[in-house]
């Protein structure tokens, strides 16, 4: 009876973790972390990346018409996905190809440099999922309290198996 009681425990346990590993609905899928690995390379390490997705943003008819009078190629299907995805804030896991911080850790600092952070957003993809949409935010506060933000859609494209960032359109800019 103990055998089978342990071994009833060891299959709940394990059946429990398997589900915990696999890629629950909704949860961000692995061609994101891809995504967000091609988006990110141009920051350095020391810029600490928000915990949470964005859940602010959504692409409207004036974002959309923004984004094709920039000559980047956004449809129905990819503003639709898009929009259900970021319609809510996800937590991110520490996936990424580079070492990379979150704000509620504790990273190294140079004395008298600017924080800076980035918050994402979920990415959209097009039917094919060959193409795909993304929001940056990006901000720094300088030691003498200078502030700088962007907020910038990143459109990219899968060529060889690889996300390649192929335009980045500003949407906001304020400093002071």
């Amino acid at each position: 009876m103990k055998k089978i009681l342990v071994l009833a425990l060891f299959m709940i346990a394990f059946v429990c973790g398997y589900a915990s590993a696999a890629e629950k609905p909704g949860a961000i899928e692995s061609d994101e972390y891809e995504i967000f690995n091609a988006v990110l390379d141009k920051y350095d390490a020391f810029v600490a990346l928000e915990k949470k997705t964005i859940s602010e943003k959504i692409l409207d008819n004036a974002a959309v018409t923004h984004l094709k009078q920039s000559g980047v190629q956004v449809d129905d299907y990819l503003t639709d996905d898009f929009n259900k995805k970021n319609s809510k804030a996800y937590e991110l896991e520490k996936r990424f190809s580079k070492k990379r911080y979150f704000t509620d850790e504790s990273y190294p600092v140079f004395p008298d440099t600017s924080k800076e952070s980035i918050r994402i957003s979920r990415a959209g993809f097009n039917k094919e999922k060959d193409r795909a949409l993304i929001f940056v935010r990006y901000w720094s506060i300088a030691p003498q309290k200078a502030f700088y933000e962007e907020g910038s859609f990143v459109f990219l494209e899968k060529k060889e198996g690889r996300w390649i960032v192929i335009k980045t359109v500003m949407a906001s800019q304020r400093y002071y």
